[in-house]
C-alpha cells in the first residue's frame, strides 16, 4: 500500500507540474482510479476480518485510508464536469488528497510496530477443583475461587484465563499483594519462592507444547493442606500428584508440578536438539535462507530454557538444604527436592551444550559466509585490476592512434597491454588469489 500511494502521489502531482494531453490525462484518471479502488477494497476486507471493527474504524490510519477514498471518489467522479474539476475548491480537494496519499506513502515505508506476542485472556475464567489424596477433577466457578480462598477446604483449587480485574479479585480473597500476583504472572515469571503469613508464594514457568519460544507463568499459593494456582491463560496444570506420597497435600502438589515443569523441559530439550542435529546435517557453503533464522530462535530459546532450569535449580537446591522451606516440608521433602535438583542439573547441562552447540553452528556458517565474500572480493579486486590497464592506456594514448605524437603503433601498444596483464596476473597467481 506504501508503494501504491508513492505511486499515485506522483500520479496526482503530474497535473500540477506538466501540461499533459488529453490521452495522457486519460491514462493518469485511469491509474488514480485503479489505486483509489485497491485502497477501497483492502479497507474493506480489512474491516470485515477485524476481530474488532470499532477499534479498526477508530485506528488514525485507517482514518486516513478512508479520507483518501472518499476525497479521491469526490475529485474523480465522471459527472463532474470539466469546467467544475478546475474550480479553487476541488482543486484544493485534488491537493489534499496528494498531501494525503503521500503521508500513506511515508507510513509505508516505515517500519511496522512488533506486535505484541499475546493478547489479553478472553472469555470466562476456568476454574477446577482437585481434592485432597487425588480424587476426580471437578469443574468449578469463579465464585467457588473466591469462598474456598477466604477458608481452605483441603483441595487444589487452579484458576487459569484470568484477566487483571480476576487476578486483583483472586489476590484480595487470598490476603496475599495483588502487586505480587500480577507480576508473578506479567512481569517476571522465572521460578522463585516467597514465604508469607498464610501462604508460601511459588512462581514457575511452564514450557509450551507447541511453541518452543512461549512459556506459561503460574503461581502457586501453598500450605500444609491446601494449593491455590493462578494462570493468565489455559493451562492443563492440575493432576493427582504421581509421587511423593509421604509428604502433606500442599508441598507434594508444589514437588509434583516443579516434576513436571523438568518434565517439559526434557521434551523441549529433545526436540531442541534433534531441531539442532538437523541443521548441522547442512552442507556449510550451501545455507538456507531460514537457517539464521532457525538458528537464532534456537538460540534465544535455548537461553530462556537455561535461564529458567539455572533458577530452578537453585530453587530446588536451596529446599533441600533448607535454606527455603514450603509449609510441612520436611526431611522426606527436603529429600525429594535433592533428587529433583539433581535432574534439573542435569537438564542445564544438557541445554547449556545445545546452546553452545548452535553458537558454534552459527559462527561456522558465518565464517564460511565470510570466506565467499572475501573470495568474491579478490574476484572483483582482479578483474578491476585488469580493466585499468588497458583504461589508463587507452586514456593516456587516446583510441586512435593515426597522427599520434607517441611513435609507437596500434599493434605495439596491445602487446604492451597484453604482457603488463599477464605480469598482474602471474603477481595474483603468486599470492594464491587464483586458486
Amino acid at each position: 500500500m506504501g508503494f501504491l500511494a508513492l505511486a499515485a502521489l506522483g500520479t496526482g502531482l503530474a497535473p500540477f507540474l506538466f501540461t499533459l494531453t488529453p490521452g495522457a490525462a486519460s491514462v493518469i484518471d485511469a491509474l488514480e482510479w485503479v489505486i483509489v479502488g485497491v485502497f477501497a477494497l483492502e479497507y474493506l476486507v480489512q474491516l470485515a476480518v477485524a476481530p474488532d471493527r470499532g477499534a479498526y474504524l477508530r485506528d488514525p490510519w485507517r482514518i486516513l485510508d478512508a479520507a483518501i477514498v472518499a476525497g479521491s471518489v469526490a475529485s474523480l467522479l465522471p459527472s463532474v464536469s470539466d469546467a467544475a474539476r478546475t474550480m479553487p475548491a476541488l482543486r484544493i480537494l485534488r491537493l489534499f488528497r496528494v498531501l494525503l496519499f503521500g503521508v500513506r506513502a511515508g507510513h509505508g515505508m516505515a517500519a511496522p510496530a512488533v506486535p505484541l506476542a499475546r493478547g489479553l485472556p478472553e472469555g470466562p475464567p476456568r476454574v477446577r477443583r482437585l481434592p485432597r489424596g487425588g480424587g476426580r477433577i471437578a469443574e468449578g466457578e469463579w465464585g467457588d475461587l473466591l469462598r474456598w480462598a477466604a477458608s481452605p477446604t483441603s483441595e487444589w483449587i487452579h484458576a487459569s484465563n484470568l484477566p487483571p480485574q480476576r487476578l486483583r479479585e483472586a489476590a484480595e480473597a487470598a490476603g496475599v499483594p495483588h502487586v505480587m500476583v500480577e507480576a508473578a504472572l506479567n512481569e517476571s515469571s522465572y521460578p522463585r519462592l516467597e514465604a508469607g503469613p498464610r501462604w508460601s508464594a511459588l512462581t514457575l514457568s511452564v514450557p509450551s507444547k507447541s511453541d518452543i519460544l512461549r512459556r506459561d507463568p503460574v503461581l502457586m499459593l501453598v500450605s500444609e493442606d491446601d494449593v491455590l494456582s493462578l494462570a493468565l491463560y489455559p493451562l492443563e496444570l492440575e493432576k493427582p500428584p504421581e509421587q511423593f506420597g509421604a509428604l502433606p497435600w500442599g508441598p507434594r502438589c508444589a514437588l509434583d508440578v516443579m516434576r513436571r515443569v523438568l518434565d517439559r523441559n526434557e521434551e523441549l530439550a529433545g526436540r531442541l536438539e534433534r531441531e539442532v542435529r538437523d541443521l548441522e546435517g547442512l552442507p556449510a557453503d550451501q545455507s538456507p535462507e531460514h537457517f539464521f533464522e532457525a538458528t537464532f530462535r534456537l538460540k534465544r530459546s535455548l537461553s530462556v530454557a537455561k535461564g529458567d532450569l539455572w533458577r530452578l535449580r537453585g530453587l530446588l537446591e536451596m529446599l533441600a538444604e533448607g535454606r527455603r522451606t514450603l509449609p510441612g516440608l520436611g526431611q522426606p521433602g527436603r529429600e525429594a527436592a535433592a533428587r529433583l535438583a539433581e535432574e534439573a542439573d542435569y537438564l542445564y547441562e544438557t541445554v547449556d551444550n545445545t546452546r553452545e552447540s548452535v553458537l558454534s553452528l552459527i559462527d561456522l556458517h558465518i565464517n564460511v559466509a565470510a570466506h565467499d565474500t572475501n573470495r568474491f572480493m579478490r574476484l572483483v579486486a582482479i578483474v578491476s585490476t585488469l580493466g585499468l590497464i588497458p583504461a589508463i592506456t587507452g586514456g593516456l594514448m587516446g583510441m586512435n592512434l593515426v597522427d599520434s605524437p607517441w611513435p609507437v603503433t596500434l599493434g605495439q601498444v596491445a602487446f604492451a597491454t597484453l604482457i603488463l596483464i599477464l605480469g598482474i596476473l602471474y603477481a595474483f597467481l603468486a599470492k594464491g588469489w587464483l586458486r
